[in-house]
């Protein structure tokens, strides 16, 4: 016999998006379910690192003592390598911020994370499957959800789907994927016993040549080591994982210092096969948040932290909201959906751009210095905590003199560096087309099963930033002033993506950004 329960809000997932966005809503006096199909503990894929923001929106949801008590350390500084460029650097941080960045393995903080949201008053119901979608007259009313055999039917105002970048809700409402990117690298992580970070242990962020390792102290005394090779790597990695790993992570030599008496506990962890993209954010009586609705490249750890930001502001909607009409409800969760497209848009492009195969591009290096020599390199760390923007840091004037002194430079592969830059430029632009023209796929196409479906009369997908054409885009008609001057557009994007931008419709009632 189905069972039938009624609730304002119904959340559908029970990690980084949806218990938080649980305890909020039921703090406010809102009948909220969260819906999880795993039993916690259980781990799942994650960079597991998060930042400043993170670590203050925790402390609001008032379980930092729970989280502190992990052993996971809060950490004050970054070390880093940008090809030839190494500094240290504080973690920038604002008034109430506790910490810089900390990792805390997923099956830890989630039941953290649930249990704040049951204690909170929400009905958290765990090792329970949705397998359909309630609607009335094209409107999503509740969810059918299976626990232990038994059905029941969760109806609410409200369908949030928080359950992650292979969400069932994004399935059930058919929402479309846009502006998507393949991964060109691939991660493997472990975590180490007996490393020595030292007293003031930092964060490294090691990035050269053709090699990306990361390493931070995590929770219980551990040590997390994540290696992102190029793509092309991969058959070589799983012919010996453990050998190619080590070798691959000692090769930075701040890494190899920690470990130098550390040994591995626990299994390898990996991800291989991935792809960056929005889904329409939103719909009748459905909104999706978290990796559900935008997943970027993994390269800068910041999942945690975005889910974080995005349930902040959506519980703020809704709360604010959801005492009005139907058609009201729909207007606020979709100007939240365009709000999304907005903030996430630039950091989108600098996962995908920090996560691409090959050599970080030539100026960049450049720029870094200039900015070590400066005193503002702080800037670079806060592009992790996401509180400043890539056009902001990467900006155009900065770009232009780091082009501009490696010209200047004895020795200088002038044209190859000008048709580097001059690719970087057409990057830039192609990616303000989508901002008018998405590229669209439906629902359950990925980037491998084929070609995506544009609904609008863009471009054909061969170049539009589903694959990074690293082509050069001026002819040789142009001098190079000219080719120099064209970089006065790079990094600088608009707000962000607008699926429902010139001619495209939206079969949903929600068009973002």
């Amino acid at each position: 016999m189905t069972s039938s329960e009624a609730y304002d809000v119904v959340v559908v997932g029970g990690r980084c998006a949806g218990s938080p966005l649980g305890t909020l809503l039921a703090r406010e006096g809102l009948r909220v379910a969260v819906v999880e199909c795993a039993s916690f503990p259980r781990d799942t894929l994650s960079t597991h690192i998060f930042q400043a923001p993170a670590i203050a929106f925790l402390d609001r949801l008032g379980v930092t003592e729970q989280v502190r008590a992990t052993g996971a350390r809060y950490l004050n500084r970054l070390q880093a390598r940008l090809e030839d460029v190494e500094f240290s650097v504080a973690w920038p941080q604002e008034r109430g911020d506790l910490g810089g960045v900390t990792s805390v393995r997923r099956f830890v903080l989630d039941p953290i994370l649930a249990s704040a949201a049951a204690q909170a008053g929400a009905d958290v119901r765990m090792a329970t499957t949705v397998t359909g979608l309630v609607e009335d007259s094209g409107r999503a009313v509740g969810v059918r959800a299976l626990h232990a055999g038994r059905e029941s039917v969760l109806k609410a105002r409200l369908v949030v789907g928080a359950d992650g970048r292979n969400s069932t809700i994004a399935r059930l409402v058919k929402a479309r994927k846009y502006n998507l990117t393949p991964n060109e690298r691939f991660g493997y992580w472990a975590f180490f016993e007996d490393a020595r970070p030292g007293p003031d242990p930092a964060i490294l962020v090691q990035r050269w040549e053709n090699r990306f390792v990361i390493g931070c102290p995590a929770d219980d005394g551990l040590y997390q080591v994540i290696v992102i090779p190029d793509l092309r790597e991969l058959p070589r990695f799983r012919e010996d994982l453990g050998g190619s790993f080590m070798e691959y992570a000692l090769s930075s030599d701040p890494v190899a210092e920690v470990l130098s008496d550390a040994r591995r506990t626990g299994k390898f962890f990996g991800m291989l096969r991935w792809e960056g993209f929005f889904r329409e954010p939103s719909g009748p009586g459905w909104v999706l948040v978290g990796d559900a609705g935008h997943f970027k490249d993994p390269a800068p750890g910041q999942g945690i932290a975005d889910a974080f930001r995005q349930v902040d502001t959506l519980a703020t909607t809704v709360v604010g909201e959801l005492a009005c009409s139907d058609e009201t409800l729909d207007r606020a969760v979709s100007a939240w959906g365009r709000w999304r497209d907005k903030d996430a848009a630039e950091h989108y492009w600098f996962a995908a751009d920090l996560g691409r195969a090959g050599p970080i591009p030539t100026p960049m290096p450049e720029l870094a210095k200039r900015l070590l020599a400066t005193g503002r390199i702080d800037q670079y760390a806060e592009l992790f905590n996401h509180r400043t923007k890539p056009s902001k840091v990467i900006s155009p004037p900065r770009v232009l003199g780091a082009t501009g002194r490696l010209l200047a430079r004895r020795g200088c592969e002038r044209r190859a560096l000008l048709r580097e830059v001059g690719g970087l430029v057409a990057q830039d632009a192609r990616r303000k087309r989508l901002k008018r023209r998405p590229v669209y796929i439906d629902a359950d196409v990925s980037l491998e099963a084929g070609r995506p479906r544009s609904t609008t009369p863009a471009s054909p997908r061969d170049d539009a930033e589903c694959r990074r054409d690293r082509s050069p885009v001026f002819n040789s008609s142009f001098t190079p002033v000219a080719k120099i001057v064209g970089i006065a557009g790079l990094f600088h994007h608009d707000p962000g993506p607008a699926p429902n931008g010139g001619t495209g419709k939206s079969r949903t009632t929600s068009p973002s950004g």
